[in-house]
């Protein structure tokens, strides 16, 4: 009966001692974005301003058409590089017409991580 007892109390501390970083990982909490994303547009293309709220470094900006397209699909963009100061801004300029489309974008930074943007027009 004593080794039955042993071995529930190994398995109990084991379980618990498994637990325990994963508690960490989701007790942490949501993170703040370390970057804002304002876009606006007009005949000539799209200007997307990145402002640092905690981010710098090397960053890079990419965007995934979303929906809304009317007839040919917008091409993505990939890991466009650019420079950020922390708490400054950064504006991208991307020539092209209006379609509609609603995108969703990312910014990854050294400093700040990744922040995802939902929708942007």
């Amino acid at each position: 009966m004593t080794n039955k007892k042993s071995i529930i109390a190994a398995l109990g501390a084991a379980a618990v001692g498994a637990a325990a970083p994963a508690m960490l990982l989701l007790g942490a909490g949501a993170a703040q974005a370390a970057t804002d994303l304002n876009t606006t547009s007009d005949v000539a293309g799209v200007t997307v301003e990145i402002k640092s709220t905690g981010s710098e470094g090397l960053c890079f900006y990419s965007a995934e058409p979303w929906f809304g397209w009317q007839t040919v699909k917008p091409l993505p963009v990939y890991k466009v590089p650019f420079y950020l100061q922390k708490d400054q801004s950064h504006k991208l300029w991307f020539p092209g017409i209006q379609t509609g489309t609603v995108w969703k974008a990312k910014v990854e930074c050294p400093v700040g991580g990744v922040d995802y943007f939902n929708p942007t027009y």
